[in-house]
């Protein structure tokens, strides 16, 4: 009899460890880009509609090698908006993924699944969105975002916009002291 009971609890506790293991190894999105809407201090500035449209995002490198599965926008508007994931690691920055997301309600995140990305680690992308509409971000005392900035398995690199009225495909070169975080990829470590 007690032989049975004892081999009812390595059964069990079997079967706890080998459920918590699994539980371990779920695999982890990671979102970093719109985490700068929680920083201490920051004011934030909505404009739901600019006279320009511009193209704006984030150069960001992965710490490992995982992949990138979908691509997100947070924006004060409604409506469609393109978004690139982009290759920069050469001499010429590489569309990898394009895809129109839909802003169906305000102010909330949405995403949409794209073919994986298979990523290395080191390597530099970026992602962008193209919209006339955007959150400016900047700390309340003036100071600026310092880039690289890590969050997870990602490093952020910098901020990245340019008035983009014709729409086609450019990473914006230049950088500046606020961000304006509308535009975000999910990215999972392998």
């Amino acid at each position: 009899m007690m032989m049975k009971h004892l081999f009812s609890l390595l059964l069990v506790a079997t079967v706890l460890f080998a459920w918590s293991c699994q539980k371990d190894n779920d695999p982890v999105e990671e979102s970093p880009f719109f985490s700068f809407f929680d920083e201490a201090n920051i004011e934030i500035d909505t404009t739901p509609s600019a006279a320009s449209t511009w193209e704006y995002g984030f150069a960001f490198t992965p710490l490992k090698v995982g992949k990138v599965t979908r691509l997100g926008i947070k924006l004060p508007a409604t409506g469609d908006f393109t978004v690139r994931l982009w290759d920069l690691s050469g001499a010429s920055p590489v569309v990898l993924r394009e895809r129109t997301v839909n802003s169906a309600e305000l102010h909330n995140p949405n995403f949409v699944m794209i073919p994986d990305v298979q990523v290395t680690a080191g390597q530099k992308l970026g992602v962008t969105i193209l919209a006339n509409s955007f959150y400016r971000i900047m700390k309340k005392n003036g100071g600026q975002f310092t880039f690289p900035i890590e969050k997870a398995n990602l490093r952020i690199e910098s901020f990245n916009e340019a008035i983009n009225d014709a729409g086609i495909a450019e990473f914006p070169a230049s950088t500046t002291d606020h961000v304006a975080p509308c535009v975000n990829v999910i990215f999972i470590a392998d």
